[in-house]
């Protein structure tokens, strides 16, 4: 499938009604998300099918440009905030918010940091066709490169601009917006601001002291770990989480030590790395080869085995910091050294926090200092979830025993709450592989098919 994003204006439309920019901008446009056209439509009135709709380029281009940073960097966030922070997140990442009484495409676009997860949502039949002269057609959920969408929506904003100019429109809000975007993308300083706050949920300058106050804590844990702590977290509790960690972390004086840390690091050196791979992939790659080199088979990793790996105590397990809601290895003075700060959850789910902090280190060379573990949809935790998933639980062991099907009389639930167990992890978790490995029909528990973004479920 091709990875390419694309806008396209396939005719300039004679002028209509209303402000210059948009009077001067109307548009046949396609959007085409790889082999995937989202503006392709039934148009009622004509009785026919087409692949462009007529709307205002200049309010589409307005659109991307206002929300350049979020759309680059911030990921969903439906599933973690307030109602009033799932709205803002929509107006930034839904395309019906181009506005200007126009029926937009029902594009909606997230991003984890390396991929854009591009969601369109086609229309059903309506019983009353005079609620919109068009109905869209296509549903998908497909991912691009974050470069292929960087690409498309830049030349498609300077041909906007260009037709601007060549109407004699040379000031204009989208010029202006634009200008200002092009020179922060060039500007590594405004580029790292602009990011984090992106990352963080929030508008280009709408909370500048919150902001410098974080920027500070880069020298201290890492660029990327703060941008990781941001994406989890609402601008009310970021620093009171940012503090309660470097707290956590003062009392902990002990360092575990990664078993054979160099041979794994070296056996992965050729799987590539988040920007060039699906993390989903790289995941269960880099759990492979842990439980190759650890030489643990396909059999359920114990807690004495984990700790036995890591030089600690099994005490480990029962020592969360109940101030922390997440959980954070800190990088020793040898590579092989990852101080653990585990959060309070049930023995499943700290096993699981525990594994997602190894796989992240061994994983993931940011450089930082903090490798935080949250709830967050960017690649780096996919990355984390992932291994940790297949490094407790191996999905080519369940497929190797279930690929031939249930037996009639073997209840599917039962069976998951058996692996639960068997293997020390949530049955969500066993839910998941399963699914995603094609074991069971995932939507009687509530899934959805989104083997195009390379996973059903969320693992957490």
């Amino acid at each position: 499938m091709s990875n390419e994003f694309k806008i396209e204006i396939d005719n300039w439309l004679p002028s209509g009604v209303g402000e210059p920019e948009i009077r001067e901008t109307a548009a046949e446009i396609s959007i085409r998300v790889g082999s995937y056209y989202a503006t392709e439509v039934e148009d009622r009135p004509a009785r026919s099918v087409r692949k462009s709709v007529r709307v205002s380029a200049y309010l589409l281009a307005s659109w991307f440009a206002s929300n350049w940073w979020r759309l680059r960097w911030e990921p969903e966030k439906k599933s973690l905030g307030a109602s009033s922070q799932v709205l803002d997140w929509d107006l930034s990442h839904e395309l019906g918010a181009s506005g200007g009484g126009y029926v937009w495409p029902p594009l909606t676009f997230s991003s984890d940091g390396y991929h854009m997860l591009v969601q369109s949502e086609g229309r059903e039949k309506e019983s009353d066709e005079s609620l919109s002269p068009i109905r869209y057609l296509n549903s998908f959920t497909t991912l691009i490169d974050v470069s292929s969408f960087e690409s498309g929506v830049s030349t498609f904003v300077e041909q906007v601009l260009a037709r601007l100019d060549a109407s004699e429109i040379r000031h204009s809000p989208l010029r202006a917006l634009w200008t200002e975007v092009r020179t922060e993308r060039t500007k590594k300083p405004l580029e790292s601001k602009r990011r984090l706050e992106a990352l963080l949920g929030v508008d280009p300058d709408e909370q500048e002291g919150l902001i410098e106050g974080l920027l500070k804590w880069q020298a201290k844990i890492g660029k990327q770990a703060l941008g990781e702590i941001a994406a989890a977290s609402e601008t009310s509790d970021v620093e009171t989480i940012l503090n309660a960690t470097a707290d956590a972390a003062k009392s902990v004086h002990t360092f575990s030590r990664i078993a054979e840390y160099g041979q794994i690091k070296s056996q992965l050196a050729d799987k590539g790395s988040l920007s060039n791979n699906v993390p989903w992939r790289l995941g269960k790659e880099a759990a492979s080869t842990v439980r190759r080199v650890w030489k643990l088979g396909d059999k359920p990793v114990t807690n004495q085995d984990i700790a036995g790996r890591l030089d600690v105590g099994e005490a480990m397990f029962s020592g969360a910091h109940t101030n922390i809601p997440v959980a954070v290895g800190i990088r020793g003075s040898h590579e092989e050294q990852l101080k653990l700060l585990l959060r309070p959850a049930p023995p499943a789910r700290q096993r699981f926090d525990l594994a997602r902090l190894i796989g992240d280190h061994i994983g993931v060379d940011s450089g930082d200092t903090w490798k935080p573990a949250t709830r967050s949809l960017t690649a780096r935790q996919k990355f984390q979830r992932a291994f940790a998933a297949e490094f407790l639980c191996p999905s080519d062991m369940l497929y190797a025993r279930y690929k031939s099907g249930f037996d009639a009389d073997e209840d599917v639930d039962d069976t998951i709450l058996e692996i639960s167990r068997e293997y020390q992890v949530s049955p969500r978790l066993v839910l998941n592989h399963l699914a995603n490995r094609g074991l069971i029909d995932a939507s009687p528990w509530g899934g959805s098919d989104l083997h195009a973004a390379n996973q059903i479920f969320q693992y957490s």
